[in-house]
């Protein structure tokens, strides 16, 4: 049986908002372009749980010459938590679509274990058979260890999995692994794509 296999960032939830981004860099008391680029730098330590939530602000907090007290940690935390947890009502509703009628979902982040916690608390968690982070597996997109640590999860074959992110190399990565992984843009696409593929939620004929 097929699985559909969902990114959450950009495709689930809405990429941070302008708003969000400007509460955080704020909070990080650096200019806005160094505090972007500082975020970014360590990010995917931080999705690997290669570095903890301390470890990743500290270092943050270094490339920008300052030292953040546990609690702008834990606001920050909060902040950046926050900024993510904004979803996509289209994609929420291609989901319960396609659980009503029975389609085996996955979903694979990466995520540091603040932000995999406050996902797998939101109600749209609750369609998926499985959820996995990057986080947990010690591995981040769009390494190939990740991917197949994933397969090893679904105990699918690569062929068995339809895969939507909306990051290019994450989805040449799945896709050189042999899984249908299609660039997410908006949810009437990822509807077109899996129709061609005989998927269609409702129970609607594809």
């Amino acid at each position: 049986m097929t699985w559909v296999l969902f990114d959450y960032g950009g495709v689930i939830c809405e990429p941070q908002s302008e708003a969000d981004w400007a509460r955080l860099a704020s909070a990080s008391g650096g200019p806005a372009a160094d505090f972007d680029a500082a975020y970014w730098r360590y990010r995917l330590d931080y999705d690997r749980a290669a570095l903890d939530v301390t470890a990743y602000w500290r270092s943050v907090a270094a490339d920008l010459g300052r030292a953040y007290t546990d609690a702008e940690i834990a606001e920050l935390s909060r902040l950046d938590t926050a900024s993510w947890l904004t979803l996509r009502p289209a994609t929420v509703d291609l989901i319960t679509g396609l659980a009503a009628v029975g389609h085996r979902l996955a979903l694979l982040s990466n995520a540091p274990a603040d932000v995999a916690e406050a996902v797998q608390a939101l109600p749209v968690a609750g369609y998926f058979e499985h959820l996995v982070f990057s986080c947990a597996l010690k591995s981040a997109k769009p390494d190939p260890e990740c991917f197949q640590a994933t397969l090893a999860v679904l105990g699918a074959e690569p062929a068995d999995v339809i895969f939507f992110d909306d990051r290019p190399a994450n989805v040449a990565a799945a896709g050189a692994l042999g899984m249908v992984s299609f660039q997410f843009t908006d949810a009437a696409a990822a509807r077109a794509d899996l129709a061609r593929r005989g998927i269609a939620p409702g129970g609607l004929p594809a």
